[in-house]
């Protein structure tokens, strides 16, 4: 009986030892776990950025403090609430951004990080900014269990940017006077006017000319950029038959053209319909594109166009065999004063505007644009307009 005794007293003090020692580890981890936590919400807390966590419907799990002083809302307030109805999002010029459309709802059905600081953030008092965000999924094993979305208030960024648009649409009115002036002179010198040149003599005066019209198309340039850029150009649309359009301008450039014996092929689908778009805008467009493949292909080579429907869409492809983009700089393409290496010594004419203003007239045309190269091969453009036309827009100058 004894020994029965000592031997329960045994077992029930390696179980109490037992629970002891689990009582410890679950205590040490969750000392850890509350580290953790604090560390976490230190550094949600120190970040300059706003932070929200969102579940898989869209509600607000937490907020960091520069979230809640830019929103004008506390975590309490908001927590378990649709963050589309605590930030609502707009345009620039007012118009409410639905859920389905919203960066964090696409990252939802995505899985993938999307950026954007195009639109504003409608705060709690009704004062709205600008703002740059970054929404991201968060996912466990192979699915999507939220999201984590980052902004900022791009107000000074947007400021900044105006003011260099200012400068340069500034700088560029007052270029076109004295340029004008010298291209005058210049047509004056060439034709005969103040006398007869020797033959050297007109060799300058048409190297003058040539230079000059190079400084006259990058100050146009600046000048359309900074239009687009401020929102201040006008969008006239009228229906326009795009192969039409494309005709007229390949009759314009008939000279370069038949220079680099150039085989251009226009091709339109069968029973194109006209679209409502503003065609100044458009023109611009494939001029551009046009420009470009017959600038950059040698000569007896091939550039073709062509124009078709697809979906709600008009799809234009622009093509060539020629140099071709290299691999290293094609995320540049449509960078401002881009110029690739391969073909800046073969071609120094160029101001490297071009595709930054074709991308720019695109998106806000509602289109979208994209590109293939390989260098040597040559360069294909797809651009695409909507169906259903564009919408006029009012607006104070139109592109030079």
């Amino acid at each position: 009986m004894a020994v029965g005794n000592m031997f329960v007293v045994a077992v029930l003090a390696l179980v109490r030892w037992r629970l002891w020692k689990i009582t410890k580890q679950l205590n040490q981890r969750l000392a850890e776990t509350e580290e953790d936590r604090a560390r976490d919400e230190a550094m949600m807390g120190s970040l300059g950025e706003g932070l929200v966590v969102l579940d898989t419907e869209g509600k607000i799990m937490r907020m960091n403090l520069m979230a809640q002083s830019l929103m004008g809302w506390t975590q309490e307030e908001v927590v378990g609430r649709k963050w589309d109805d605590v930030a609502p999002l707009e345009t620039e010029d007012g118009h409410r951004i639905g859920a389905e459309k919203r960066a964090t709802k696409r990252v939802l059905t995505s899985g993938k990080a999307i950026s954007n600081d195009k639109n504003y953030y409608v705060r709690r008092d009704g004062k709205k900014f600008p703002v740059g965000t970054t929404a991201a999924p968060i996912i466990f094993g192979d699915k999507v269990i939220g999201v984590i979305a980052v902004f900022r208030d791009i107000t000074r960024e947007k400021y900044v940017d105006r003011a260099k648009s200012e400068f340069v649409s500034l700088a560029s009115h007052q270029l076109r006077t004295p340029l004008s002036s010298i291209k005058w002179f210049a047509e004056m010198l060439l034709t005969g006017d103040a006398g007869q040149m020797t033959g050297e003599q007109k060799q300058f005066v048409e190297n003058i000319a040539q230079s000059n019209e190079r400084m006259i198309e990058l100050v146009n340039g600046l000048l359309n950029i900074s239009r687009i850029e401020s929102g201040r150009i006008i969008v006239d649309p009228e229906p326009t038959d795009l192969g039409q359009l494309v005709r007229e301008l390949a009759t314009e450039l008939e000279k370069k053209i038949k220079d680099k014996n150039i085989n251009l092929v226009i091709s339109v689908a069968d029973g194109m319909q006209k679209v409502n778009i503003d065609p100044k805008l458009i023109r611009q467009v494939y001029m551009n594109l046009l420009t470009n493949s017959i600038k950059y292909t040698q000569p007896a080579g091939r550039v073709v166009v062509f124009i078709s429907v697809k979906g709600g869409e008009v799809v234009s492809q622009v093509s060539d065999n020629g140099y071709g983009i290299p691999k290293r700089e094609q995320a540049r393409v449509f960078t401002k004063f881009y110029r690739g290496e391969n073909v800046v010594k073969l071609e120094t004419d160029g101001t490297g505007l071009g595709l930054y203003l074709v991308k720019a007239i695109v998106e806000s045309s509602g289109g979208r644009i994209w590109f293939e190269s390989e260098e040597g091969k040559g360069t294909a453009f797809w651009f695409t307009l909507p169906l259903a036309g564009v919408a006029a827009k009012k607006g104070e100058v139109t592109l030079s």
